[in-house]
């Protein structure tokens, strides 16, 4: 049988302030779990909400390759290198940290929250030249992947420099997702929204809501993902992923990325 893992979105690292509130998948900021420190180069995976009129001042950052999906409001960005722009709901904003960049991220409303996921990869390559790109996406279809991020030729969006994949599903009742069965890699599944049940080999009775997640480290099952209410999706496939470290064979080849969250 495959080795998974249930995470439940009540388990989430948290932050609470007057104007922010996140949950953090993995370890972030003063947030540290031992048992979840990473999957792969999946670093951080962030569930942000951004009180109207406020956001992040300048602040910097290096050898990240970060990914932001906007779910509600309008996000003001501003970096050191003189670039300005608004990211919306069904954008993808990408920024390649690289050697260092100071960036701001401002709800620009003063009426409606920011609802926000945001997503940091460790690069393949260090000290690369940053670079900050905005790109629209179609909306996923009821029973369909949108692949958003790749680095396969013409499969996704974005080739971000990162061996992953990163894909966007959408299930609703009578329309399920279906995840086809592969004997290697791992794959991350995280709800952004809805109720669903995971029907798959080794599984019983598994029902994910918001802010849940299951997670293959090696090897993944047929899955059929059935949904009670209309459900979204954020799913991730890597190679294979030391349960224990949360690394893969290429990342625990090298020394742990002591700048990452710089």
């Amino acid at each position: 049988m495959n080795a998974f893992e249930i995470r439940r979105g009540a388990d989430r690292g948290m932050m609470r302030t007057t104007w922010l509130d996140a949950r953090f998948s993995f370890n972030f900021a003063d947030h540290v779990d031992p048992r979840r420190p990473r999957f792969g180069p999946l670093l951080a995976l962030n569930e942000d909400r951004v009180q109207p009129g406020t956001g992040f001042e300048m602040h910097p950052h290096r050898n990240l390759e970060i990914v932001m999906l906007p779910r509600s409001g309008t996000i003001e960005h501003r970096d050191s290198q003189g670039r300005e722009m608004l990211v919306r709901p069904g954008e993808l904003q990408w920024m390649r940290a690289g050697r260092g960049i100071r960036h701001r991220q401002w709800n620009t409303s003063l009426h409606q929250v920011d609802h926000h996921f945001q997503l940091w990869f460790a690069p393949s390559t260090l000290g690369l030249e940053p670079a900050v790109e905005r790109l629209p996406y179609k909306a996923s279809t009821p029973g369909a992947w949108r692949t958003l991020v790749s680095p396969l030729p013409g499969d996704g969006e974005l080739d971000i420099g990162v061996d992953v994949v990163l894909a966007l599903g959408l299930a609703v009742p009578g329309r399920a997702l279906q995840i086809p069965a592969r004997a290697t890699g791992g794959l991350y599944l995280h709800t952004m929204q809805g109720i669903f049940e995971v029907h798959g080999e080794g599984l019983e009775d598994v029902v994910l809501q918001n802010g849940d997640a299951i997670v293959f480290f090696d090897g993944v099952p047929q899955l059929q993902l059935q949904a009670e209410s209309p459900s979204e999706l954020l799913r991730f496939d890597t190679a294979a992923v030391d349960p224990r470290t949360g690394l893969t064979a290429a990342h625990a080849s090298h020394e742990p990325m002591k700048e990452r969250l710089s």
